[in-house]
């Protein structure tokens, strides 16, 4: 690349040609209305400044295309390697989203399979959720029908105290008019291998064979409601 000192004098080189050949060229073109042949020296002189000024264009241009050129290459360099930063970005990105996209897959995967697990926890907490209902159910009932026994029972044991009550004052009642009574010594029955007799010393007394006479049909019937 030419440096900007020669092209600054190719350039004052260029004007200053085209300058004085024209103001020569025109000068002698003046003169020649006097002197003869003048006129083609005019000629003459514009063609040399003509030539001198076209080839200071000429490498002046040749400069400029070559300038560009250079510029233009390294812009292309540039943008080529511009592009090139960009494509390795490109990649470095894209293999980044891919190594996210996959380590996602995978944790996606886990979290199906933990779904699915969950999935059949929650069905089967709903299976024993139905058998505790169930269960419940059963024993609301057991609990409705043990209270119908309890109830049952309550009255039951009310009845035996009054009957408890009662037999107490019938005993009573009895030991009182034992007391009164007159005791008489009776015969006992004595089995043998032959016959039964009666001995005097171990006779019952009237009072005896009463209290087992008024007791039996009572243990009877007490016998009777506790086996029912």
């Amino acid at each position: 690349m030419t440096s900007p000192a020669p092209r600054t004098r190719r350039r004052i080189l260029m004007a200053s040609c085209l300058v004085v050949g024209t103001v020569v060229s025109l000068s002698l073109m003046v003169a020649s209305q006097w002197v003869p042949f003048l006129d083609w020296a005019a000629v003459v002189v514009a063609l040399v400044a003509g030539f001198l000024a076209t080839w200071a264009a000429l490498v002046e241009f040749r400069e400029w295309r070559v300038k560009a050129q250079a510029e233009a290459a390294a812009a292309r360099a540039e943008e080529r390697t511009r592009t090139q930063h960009l494509h390795e970005t490109q990649r470095a990105v894209l293999t980044t989203v891919d190594a996210r996209i996959q380590a996602i897959a995978g944790t996606l995967g886990e979290t199906r399979a933990e779904l699915d697990s969950t999935r059949d926890e929650l069905v089967g907490v709903k299976v024993s959720l139905g058998e505790a209902r169930q269960q419940v159910s059963r024993l609301r009932g057991d609990n409705a029908s043990l209270r119908v026994e309890l109830t049952d029972l309550r009255v039951e044991n009310s009845d035996l105290r009054v009957e408890n009550s009662d037999l107490r004052q019938q005993l009573a009642d009895a030991v009182e008019a034992d007391a009164e009574a007159d005791v008489l010594t009776l015969p006992r029955r004595r089995v043998t291998a032959s016959t039964t007799e009666w001995d005097a010393l171990d006779a019952p007394t009237v009072v005896e064979l009463d209290l087992q006479r008024l007791a039996q049909p009572l243990v009877a019937e007490v016998q009777a409601r506790h086996a029912n």
